[in-house]
């Protein structure tokens, strides 16, 4: 009959309680870490998003801001539509309204109703997303001064070279000399939206997950940013007299004399219209009065 150690029958099973203790606390641990991995991909997805956002609002709104001066430069949108579109300029916000309405319609809970006036409301949502919580209940996102966003313009590389023949060219006048022909369009076209987030740093949960070890700081919070751009639509003049000044530049018959006037005028017999001519006429069509009426 084999005889049985039973002290080494207890050394086994206190080693596997010990094991089983060990793998809890670590796949406890392992499982919290995961579930705010999540929490942090979804607040990256809204940055993301927020970003998108910012850059598209930069091509329907002006930049009202005077700090920046970009009134003063025509490649410009602000700059060109000072002269061509000045309607345009009413229709601005500055980064701080942006900043406002991200708050309100990206970092708020899904669903929340979208208003007219969440450009004015200077504090985060009272309902964020339920995932942007600690394991405390602790809000992710604490203050709206975790929040930065800012905007810029930029040329775009293929239409900045003003020297070129696609922004201007020489035609020849009856002169001898030349008429530099050019269209005036805006060259910073590219609008940039980018909105950075600071979170977790009140978090006294994170804290504790993530304690300073060694080499190793303490967590202090984790910073998102994401920048977006897309070109911005500056065809916009005001009326007829806006149009008529931006394009009569690039006709240079409608500013210089390109064909004298001795080279035609003897054709006069044969087409007495001729006397009529207008080279490089630049006018708007107007409908006569009698078919109005038809």
């Amino acid at each position: 009959m084999k005889r049985i150690d039973m002290r080494n029958s207890g050394q086994s099973g206190q080693a596997m309680v010990e094991f089983l203790v060990s793998m809890t606390l670590v796949m406890s641990v392992l499982l919290l870490a995961i579930a705010m991995l999540g929490k942090f991909n979804d607040i990256r997805h809204r940055t993301l998003m927020a970003s998108r956002y910012l850059a598209w609002e930069r091509t329907v709104w002006s930049d009202g801001d005077a700090t920046k001066n970009l009134a003063s430069d025509p490649g410009t949108t602000e700059g060109w539509s000072g002269t061509y579109g000045g309607a345009a300029l009413s229709a601005s916000k500055l980064d701080t309204e942006l900043k406002r309405e991200v708050m309100q319609r990206l970092m708020a809970n899904d669903g929340s109703p979208i208003s007219g006036t969440d450009l004015k409301q200077n504090e985060l949502p009272a309902s964020q997303p339920a995932m942007w919580r600690d394991y405390g209940g602790n809000p992710l996102l604490a203050s709206s001064s975790d929040i930065a966003v800012s905007t810029g313009v930029a040329a775009d590389p293929a239409s900045s070279l003003n020297g070129t023949a696609l922004s201007q060219w020489a035609v020849p006048t009856a002169t001898g000399g030349q008429y530099l022909a050019h269209l005036s369009l805006p060259t910073s076209t590219m609008r940039s939206g980018t909105l950075s987030l600071s979170v977790g740093g009140n978090s006294d949960v994170l804290k504790r997950f993530w304690p300073k070890d060694a080499a190793l700081p303490a967590f202090s919070g984790l910073a998102f940013s994401d920048t977006n751009v897309l070109m911005t639509n500056s065809w916009m003049p005001d009326g007829s007299a806006s149009n008529k000044a931006l394009f009569s530049q690039a006709v240079p018959a409608a500013n210089a004399v390109l064909v004298p006037p001795g080279g035609y005028q003897g054709l006069q017999k044969y087409a007495p219209e001729i006397t009529s001519l207008q080279f490089g006429r630049v006018q708007q069509d107007v409908v006569p009065a009698n078919r109005l009426k038809q």
